[in-house]
């Protein structure tokens, strides 16, 4: 009995690295990586024309001339409540401000006509910050998640002819999480925290920009999926401590693909606008293995259902003058989660984002300011959807409110 407790009450943590915090893109993918395309609500795939290129687009590179550098970070707020629908009380998730930062550095060599670039970025495309008091109703489904995922990433691009740009890239993600939950065995609360999780999985990019004429140029980019193999420590503190030990724990963790085409349009010379829409495959999280090893009845299957979501973005930027940019920019951004599979560790739902940007230009810097304002459509649990079987626990029913705010800033160097 004992040892088939033990992944009961614990089974849901692999599945906790997939909570929710979407400032960003879709799921728990995180695309303010740039300020002046976080300006344009990251509408930026067929214009590319900074090093932050790299992450967008990296066949925009081959625009870039001489040496540039690109450093920045973006600052994150997500505040949501929990309304329980059969306490009528109000949680609100506890305050976070994670900085997450970008870097880039770009070089257009000098040989083949200087049609050849490379360029080396440092970003987190991926990430989770989620702290619920440790009271609150939904504690046996999860109080603590926190995933990092920071990307190296050296790539290459070429301009194949006056008007085509191609890139490759190899992208390794250096991959960390940490989660919590209660449960309860009958003999009051105890904690369950997995920690040292960590994985170094490779992957790759591409990107493709055309110019059709001289004011309409289009881009798309792929980033392959990220298959991390996750290894680290699963303690248990309370009461049930006595019982259960330490253990290795080792998880499966899909980061989806993500496909990205876009057009740039100039209506005229100070004024342009671009369209993206983005793709990412999440129906690839599928199932969620979980061995904790030393444990017979500890191979589990969490079955998510997921499916594939799309992202719309619409951005645009008036040159004011020589030297100040203005920009804004709105998205809608669906959530992968359907009906039957959604739950409180999970509380993800569509979102809808407006930005505001500004630009300023001297002879060899570039600072660049973005704010981002999103909201989540408003979404509950009920007994149609996954209840919390086989948790130590009572189900967790009602509704979620989220509003995500994402201040980013960008400083480019040009030698």
């Amino acid at each position: 009995m004992v040892v088939r407790m033990w992944p009961s009450a614990i089974g849901i943590v692999a599945l906790l690295v997939f909570c929710e915090t979407r400032a960003g893109a879709g799921g728990l993918s995180f695309s303010e990586n740039g300020a002046a395309a976080a300006g344009k609500a990251n509408a930026f795939v067929g214009e590319a024309d900074d090093p932050s290129a790299i992450f967008y687009n990296p066949a925009g590179m081959t625009q870039l001339p001489g040496t540039q550098v690109m450093a920045g970070t973006a600052l994150v707020h997500l505040s949501s409540t929990f309304r329980s629908s059969t306490t009528g009380e109000s949680t609100q998730l506890q305050d976070q401000f994670p900085l997450v930062p970008h870097l880039y550095v770009t070089h257009r060599l000098k040989v083949l006509d200087e049609r050849l670039s490379l360029g080396l970025g440092i970003y987190h495309p991926f990430g989770i910050v989620i702290d619920w008091p440790d009271t609150w109703q939904g504690r046996f489904d999860s109080t603590d998640a926190r995933l990092r995922v920071t990307v190296f990433n050296p790539v290459v691009a070429f301009r194949a002819t006056p008007k085509l740009s191609l890139a490759a890239g190899v992208r390794v993600a250096d991959v960390a999480a940490e989660v919590e939950q209660k449960f309860n065995l009958g003999n009051g609360e105890s904690k369950l925290r997995a920690y040292g999780l960590t994985a170094m999985p490779v992957g790759w990019n591409v990107g493709a920009l055309y110019r059709v004429t001289e004011s309409v140029s289009v881009g798309i980019t792929f980033r392959s999926e990220l298959q991390a193999k996750l290894r680290g420590q699963a303690d248990v503190t309370g009461p049930a401590a006595a019982v259960f030990p330490s253990a290795s724990l080792h998880s499966g963790l899909k980061l989806p693909p993500q496909l990205v085409a876009g057009i740039s349009v100039k209506v005229t010379p100070r004024w342009t606008i671009n369209a993206d829409v983005e793709w990412e495959g999440y129906r690839t999280v599928g199932t969620i293995p979980k061995d904790f090893v030393g444990r017979t009845a500890g191979d589990l299957i969490g079955t998510r259902l997921w499916t594939n979501s799309y992202v719309y973005r619409l951005g645009t930027e008036f040159a004011a003058t020589s030297r100040w940019a203005v920009r804004g920019g709105y998205f809608f951004d669906q959530s992968p989660i359907p009906d039957n599979t959604f739950e409180p560790a999970i509380p993800n739902a569509n979102l809808h984002a407006v930005t505001a940007g500004l630009g300023y230009r001297w002879e060899t810097l570039t600072l660049d300011v973005a704010y981002l304002f999103g909201f989540y459509e408003k979404r509950a649990i009920n007994n149609s959807t996954l209840d919390s079987n086989n948790r130590a626990g009572p189900t967790t029913f009602g509704s979620y409110s989220t509003t995500a705010q994402v201040l980013t800033v960008s400083l480019t160097k040009r030698f």
